[in-house]
C-alpha cells in the first residue's frame, strides 16, 4: 500500500466540522483586505483536498506573493485555525472555562480592579472545587496569595494564613494522590500491554510489587472521585494480568459504580465509562456469565446515542475500536462466524479511517479477531490475509501475547489450507524465533511440534496425531495462563474438530448452546439423537 503524503495543516483542516469551518470564515473575515483573504483562499483549497497535494497548490496559487514564503504562510494559517477553534469552543469544557476565568482575574488585576478580580476568583475556586480540578485549584491559590500580598496583608490574620496553608496542602495532597495512582496505572499498563495475560516471572514480580502499593489497598482513604476511579481501574487491570477474572469483574463493577455515582466529575470523559463497561462485558463473557455479558453489550451500544453532543474524533475512534472488538467477541463466543464475517467490511473501512489514530496493539487485536472469525467461517484465505496484517504491524513483536496468538493463528490457517510447503518454511522461522525469544505459551510449542510431526508422517495416520494434540492442549489448559489462549482462539476446539472430523464452527456453536442452557437440560444435538 503506498504511503500517503501527510501534512499537519491538512490534517487539522480535515478534522474540522462544517460548523467549525463556517466559523473560521467569519473569524478571519475581520481581516479582509479589499474583500479578499489569502488565509481563506488557501484554507478553501486545502479543505477541498482529500489528500494533501503540494504540487496542485503551487499551480493554483502560482504568482501569488505569499507562495514565496509558503512555509511562513502555512504556519500562520495553522495558528489562525487554532485561534478560531479556540474561540468557537470557548467554555466548552470545565477546564477551558476555569482557564478563561483565571485569565479574566489576571486582566482585572492588571487594571487595579482588585475587588472584581476577587469576585471572579471566588467563582473559579467554587467551580474547580466542585469538579475536583486540583491542578487549577493550585493556580487559584497562587492568585489568592498575590491578592494578600497586594494589600500588604491588610485584614489578614495568622489564623487566615494557617487556614490557607491547610487548604493548599490538602489540595496538593489530593493532586499527588491522583498523580501517584496514575503512575502506578501507567507502570502496570506498560507491563500488561507487552505481556497481556502471559507475564513472565520478572513481569509477575513487578506486577505483584505494584499490587501492594498502599493506595491500592482495601479501604484506602482516597480524597477524590478521580482517585477512587483509578484505584479500581488499576486493581482490575492487575487482576486481569494475573488471570484472576473474578477479582477483575469485582473491580470493574466498582469502577463503573464510581463513574455513575460521581458522574458529574466525568461528564467530559464518556470514554471512561465506555471502556469500563466494554471490559466488564468481555470479562463476564469469559467467566461464562453470558446473559450479563450480553446485557452489558447492549447497554454499551446505547451510550453513544445518549451523549449530549456528537462524539469527538477521538471518541469516535475509541467507539470504533471498543465497539467492534466487543461485537466480534460476542459473535465469536456464540460461534456465529457468518454474522461476524459480514462485519469485516465495516472493520476494514474503520481501520482505513481511524487506523493511524489507534495504537499498534489495538489494530493487531482487531486483526486477530478478524482472522479468527474468518477462520471459523471457513474462509481460510481471508484469515491468512488478516494474519499477515497482524504480523506485519510495526513493533508488534514487543507485545508478546498478541504476537504469539498471531503466530498460532497463522499456523492454524496454513494447516487448514493444506499449504505444506509454506508450513515447512513457517515452522523453521517460528522455531528459530522461539529459540531466541521464547513463547509466553507452551500451547504454541505444542502446536509447532504437532505440525512438525504432521509434515513428516504419512497422511493416513494424521487423524491419530490430532487426538494426541487435543489431549496435550486439554492438559495445558489446566493452567489458567495457558487457558487464556482459548479465550482468543479456540485452539483446543479446533484440534478436537479435526480429530473427530467435525465442523469447527458447529463445535463452537454447540459449546455456546451448552453453556447457556439451564443445568440438566439436554442440548439440541442431544435431543435430536434421542429422537432418532
Amino acid at each position: 500500500m503506498p504511503k500517503l503524503v501527510q501534512d499537519h495543516l491538512h490534517r487539522l483542516i480535515q478534522s474540522m466540522t462544517r460548523a467549525e469551518k463556517r466559523y473560521f470564515k467569519l473569524y478571519t473575515s475581520r481581516h479582509l483586505v479589499a474583500g479578499h483573504s489569502n488565509h481563506q483562499a488557501l484554507f478553501d483549497a486545502i479543505s477541498a483536498m482529500p489528500t494533501y497535494d503540494l504540487k496542485t497548490l503551487k499551480e493554483q496559487f502560482a504568482g501569488e506573493p505569499f507562495m514565496r514564503r509558503f512555509s511562513i504562510t502555512k504556519r500562520r494559517l495553522y495558528e489562525a485555525v487554532l485561534d478560531s477553534l479556540d474561540a468557537f469552543h470557548a467554555e466548552s469544557s470545565i477546564d477551558d472555562k476555569l482557564r478563561r476565568m483565571l485569565h479574566h482575574v489576571e486582566l482585572l488585576h492588571r487594571r487595579a480592579l482588585y475587588a472584581d478580580a476577587s469576585k471572579v476568583l471566588r467563582g473559579a475556586r467554587a467551580l474547580a472545587r466542585a469538579n475536583d480540578r486540583q491542578a487549577l485549584l493550585l493556580q487559584v491559590a497562587e492568585w489568592e496569595r498575590r491578592a494578600m500580598e497586594r494589600c500588604n496583608y491588610s485584614g489578614i490574620t495568622a489564623a487566615d494564613l494557617a487556614v490557607r496553608a491547610g487548604s493548599v496542602a490538602g489540595v496538593a495532597d489530593e493532586w499527588k494522590e491522583v498523580d501517584r495512582l496514575w503512575q502506578i496505572k501507567s507502570a502496570s499498563f506498560l507491563l500488561i500491554y507487552r505481556s497481556g495475560q502471559a507475564p513472565g516471572p520478572k513481569e509477575l514480580e513487578q506486577l505483584e510489587a505494584l499490587a501492594h502499593e498502599p493506595l491500592l489497598a482495601d479501604g484506602a482513604g482516597l480524597h477524590s472521585a478521580r482517585a477512587r476511579y483509578l484505584h479500581h481501574h488499576v486493581r482490575s487491570a492487575l487482576a486481569y494480568a494475573q488471570n484472576d477474572l473474578v477479582a477483575c469483574e469485582q473491580q470493574l463493577t466498582a469502577c463503573t459504580d464510581v463513574l455513575r455515582k460521581e458522574q458529574k466529575h466525568f461528564l467530559e470523559e464518556p470514554d471512561l465509562v465506555l471502556g469500563a463497561m466494554g471490559n466488564l462485558a468481555h470479562v463476564r463473557m469469559r467467566l461464562g456469565k453470558h446473559d450479563e455479558a450480553l446485557d452489558g453489550f447492549r447497554e454499551f451500544r446505547k451510550i453513544p446515542l445518549m451523549l449530549a453532543t456528537a462524539p469527538s474524533p477521538d471518541l469516535e475512534m475509541k467507539l470504533f475500536v471498543m465497539g467492534t472488538s466487543l461485537e466480534l467477541s460476542v459473535l465469536s463466543a456464540k460461534g456465529d462466524f457468518g454474522a461476524a464475517v459480514k462485519r469485516l467490511p465495516a472493520l476494514e473501512e474503520g481501520l482505513n479511517k481511524y487506523g493511524d489514530r489507534a495504537s499498534a496493539v489495538r489494530r493487531a487485536e482487531l486483526a486477530l479477531q478478524a482472522a479468527y472469525v474468518s477462520f471459523g467461517a471457513g474462509e481460510a484465505d481471508r484469515a491468512l490475509r488478516w494474519c499477515n496484517r497482524l504480523l506485519n504491524e510495526k513493533g508488534i513483536e514487543a507485545h508478546r501475547e498478541i504476537h504469539a496468538l498471531g503466530r498460532m493463528m497463522n499456523v492454524m490457517t496454513l494447516v487448514e489450507l493444506d499449504k505444506d510447503e509454506l508450513l515447512s518454511y513457517l515452522l523453521r522461522n517460528n522455531q528459530r524465533f522461539l529459540k531466541q525469544h521464547g513463547s509466553p505459551f507452551t500451547m504454541e510449542q505444542d502446536l509447532l511440534e504437532h505440525v512438525r510431526v504432521l509434515l513428516k508422517g504419512p497422511r493416513k495416520v494424521r487423524q491419530m496425531r490430532w487426538r494426541a494434540l487435543a489431549e496435550k492442549l486439554a492438559e495445558a489448559a489446566m493452567d489458567p495462563r495457558e487457558a487464556t489462549v482459548l479465550d482468543h482462539i479456540d485452539l483446543l476446539g479446533w484440534a478436537r474438530a479435526k480429530a473427530t472430523l467435525t465442523n469447527f464452527g458447529e463445535l463452537v456453536r454447540e459449546k455456546w448452546r451448552n453453556s447457556v442452557l439451564p443445568a440438566g437440560r439436554p442440548s439440541i444435538k442431544a435431543k435430536a439423537k434421542r429422537a432418532a
